[in-house]
């Protein structure tokens, strides 16, 4: 099995020759890699011209054009029938591609599949709480059913440790350019109408995180990008069933659905049937009845500390998560 490992870098001086050794360090033998230099202004290119390992290809790029688009260009011109991403700051383990591969022989149906990741720090002073709380999400999703349960709520992939099939990358159309912060997350939702994807359970990445990783001054900027991503993958769902545009009653705290019905749904395309604040509970029975009776198509809950007694109620009426029922990410009171 042919591996192109694809990463792209911008200004990556700093981590790059740690990542770079990683990458020459793997067992893998039928490995291409290809790194793209997306417009570095730094010493990038200046490291990059110092390789001399025969399977690397280096695609120089003018000026900056986003991960996005690197990443795309870098993946077409990959010969791999699998594409291993790698970014220029994390450090994936000597066997990485080839436990990936293992691992893909032995479940041959698969589109993609990820690792579990150790986090390491990055330039900034970060809690252990914030990397104890991102490992165990992280290292929490094995199974493809596990995966499929939580994929509209959250992302479990760590983008750097993830493998994928080149010919379904492309049949998807590839990274959305539309999206600075979440093209991975929308890609994984994309993929997985294809096809399923797993995690190797089994740590074969040293996630680097940084200020910029966790909720700070571009936090809502990475909510609403999360939320458009999963909710133009669950309108797809729903008008799988024949519905265009979707009708959706929208259930969460009051500042979150306004922040929504503000940012997500013009770009999403969602009828609004009914919104309802989240202790509203004679609104909510009149929700399901709704659902019940054909008058709207799902019911989105935006998350919420007391979700679970409302996502109760729905089962309790036969309700189908992720069919009927759809918990997304949210971050706002």
């Amino acid at each position: 099995m042919k591996v192109s490992m694809v990463m792209a870098v911008h200004n990556g001086e700093k981590f790059l020759g740690e990542t770079l050794q990683s990458i020459f360090a793997q067992t893998y033998p039928h490995l291409e890699i290809i790194i793209v230099n997306d417009g570095s202004t730094d010493s990038t290119k200046f490291i990059l011209d110092h390789i001399e390992d025969p399977r690397v290809r280096f695609i120089h790029l003018e000026e900056n054009q986003g991960a996005a688009n690197a990443l795309n260009i870098g993946i077409n011109a990959a010969k791999g029938d699998w594409i291993a991403i790698q970014d220029a700051d994390d450090i994936s383990y000597p066997s990485r591609i080839e436990d990936q591969v293992n691992y893909l022989l032995e479940n041959p149906s698969l589109v993609g599949i990820g690792t579990f990741v150790k986090c390491i720090s990055g330039d900034q002073d970060i809690p252990d709480s914030a990397y104890e709380g991102m490992m165990n999400f992280k290292n929490s999703y094995v199974t493809r059913k596990q995966i499929r349960k939580v994929i509209y709520w959250g992302c479990p992939f760590t983008h750097s440790s993830v493998m994928f099939s080149k010919q379904v990358f492309s049949e998807v159309g590839g990274y959305d350019p539309q999206f600075k912060i979440a093209y991975d997350y929308d890609l994984w939702l994309k993929l997985l109408e294809k096809g399923d994807m797993e995690i190797v359970p089994k740590v074969l990445l040293d996630y680097r995180m940084h200020k910029s990783s966790l909720s700070n001054s571009d936090g809502y900027a990475t909510l609403d990008e999360v939320q458009i991503a999963s909710s133009r993958a669950i309108f797809r769902s729903v008008i799988q069933k024949g519905y265009n545009p979707p009708s959706v009653c929208l259930i969460g705290p009051h500042k979150a659905c306004n922040n929504y019905l503000a940012k997500i749904v013009p770009r999403v395309d969602f009828d609004v049937f009914s919104t309802i604040d989240n202790n509203q509970k004679k609104k909510i029975a009149n929700a399901i009845r709704n659902v019940e009776n054909g008058n709207i198509d799902a019911i989105l809950v935006l998350d919420f500390p007391e979700k679970h007694r409302i996502l109760r109620m729905f089962w309790e009426k036969g309700l189908r998560f992720n069919k009927d029922v759809f918990l997304l990410i949210n971050e706002l009171e």
